[in-house]
């Protein structure tokens, strides 16, 4: 992840959200709610407790960075689509773990119930709306300079684009999750690298 302009990254978001939720759409139409809740036998995750997940996390960062943004007054200058953004160190360390393919153990605070609520797959698109909305409202602050920590430990701190970034790519790699677990399904075999994958 390079420095780019605060506008770019933010359109670049936004088009990644987006093709999440179509993705999220085709899956709440297709999908039987016993297609949900089939956990593979080697006891990973079902689709829908990745969903639930999902929820869970996107709900702790979605407040921190409303929060993170209701405590400043925009600067005045209308938008920083042209100012520079880069990540933070800490920003850079997680996305890059989200983009790994190796295993991780999600926050206690994360681990989904053994049964998600019902319309689990429509909760998650309620909060992809709000990241929308907050990735649009953004646009009046330097993102560089409203920064926020971690809802895992507050020693770990970073920017609002490295929280959108996170947010974008948390998701991605549980979709990818998401397709192993309905491959395995399909085919009635035990998907490779579901358990407990962050």
């Amino acid at each position: 992840m390079t420095a780019t302009t605060q506008g770019e990254r933010a359109r670049a978001l936004t088009a990644a959200s987006q093709a999440l939720d179509a993705r999220a759409l085709v899956l709440e139409e297709t999908t039987e709610r016993a297609v949900l809740d089939w956990r593979p036998p080697d006891g990973g995750w079902s689709i829908g407790q990745v969903f639930e997940h999902l929820i869970l996390a996107n709900e702790d960062y979605l407040a921190a960075i409303q929060r993170a943004l209701d405590t400043r007054s925009p600067d005045g200058r209308g938008t920083f689509a042209a100012t520079p953004w880069k990540p933070s160190l800490a920003g850079r360390l997680l996305v890059r773990s989200f983009e790994s393919p190796r295993k991780s153990r999600a926050p206690t605070m994360w681990r989904p119930s053994p049964v998600a609520r019902p319309n689990v797959i429509g909760e998650f698109l309620a909060r992809q709306r709000r990241l929308a909305e907050l990735i649009d409202r953004s646009t009046a602050f330097d993102w560089q300079r409203v920064r926020l920590a971690s809802p895992v430990s507050s020693l770990i701190r970073m920017n609002i684009g490295d929280a959108f970034t996170i947010l974008v790519t948390h998701a991605e790699r549980h979709f990818r999750q998401i397709e192993r677990i309905r491959a395995g399904y399909e085919a009635g075999v035990t998907p490779r690298a579901t358990a407990f994958s962050r």
